[in-house]
Formats: C-alpha cells, sequence, structure tokens
C-alpha cells in the first residue's frame, strides 16, 4: 500500500458527489481532482514569499568579537551551520531570529 497525495477520502467525498450527479465519469472526476490540485500547488508555489535579512549577523557577530566557534558552541551546533546562516547558504528563519537576539543582548 503506498502513501496517496490525494486528501483523505471524506474531504473529496462532496466534490465526487456532486461531480457523479453532474453524469460525469470516475476518469474524468479523478481529473477534475488533480486540476484542482495542481491549481492549489501551483499557487503556493507562485504565492511571494518575505525573507528576513540575515546581512546583519555577521557584522553584527564581528562587531561583539565572537568568533564563530564560540557562536556554534553556544547554540550546540557546527560552526559551518553558523557561517552559512551568515552567508545565506542556509535559511533557518528561527534559528537566524534567536541568533539575532542572542548578538543583540551579547
Amino acid at each position: 500500500m503506498h502513501s496517496s497525495a490525494w486528501p483523505a477520502a471524506s474531504a473529496r467525498a462532496p466534490s465526487c458527489v456532486r461531480q457523479t450527479t453532474a453524469a460525469r465519469t470516475k476518469k474524468e472526476i479523478s481529473r477534475l481532482l488533480k486540476r484542482a490540485i495542481a491549481r492549489e500547488v501551483f499557487r503556493l508555489l507562485t504565492k511571494q514569499v518575505d525573507v528576513p535579512e540575515i546581512a546583519d549577523l555577521r557584522p553584527l557577530r564581528q562587531a561583539r568579537n565572537i568568533t564563530i566557534t564560540a557562536a556554534a558552541k553556544h547554540f550546540a551546533v557546527w560552526p559551518n551551520v553558523i557561517s552559512n546562516i551568515e552567508r545565506g547558504l542556509r535559511r533557518d528563519d528561527a534559528f537566524a531570529g534567536t541568533y539575532r537576539q542572542c548578538l543583540a543582548t551579547a
């Protein structure tokens, strides 16, 4: 048995009943459901997302004379995690916010 990307049967039921009463075949109903899912996925993928600014992290750390190693030890992560976040190679908004807050209070 494989997992399905389709919504639960109960979530599809009203649409299936409506389409069945409209004299559509199972193949047509399946096509309509796939198109509806494709529209929803496309809408989510093309939605504009606000990305927090990270350019201030490295200068803020350096102004406080904190090494990457010391910051990494404080957060119990590898130094490359801090470096990647500071350079924008890794996106972790929650961690970046906590890191920024910690640097501001240091």
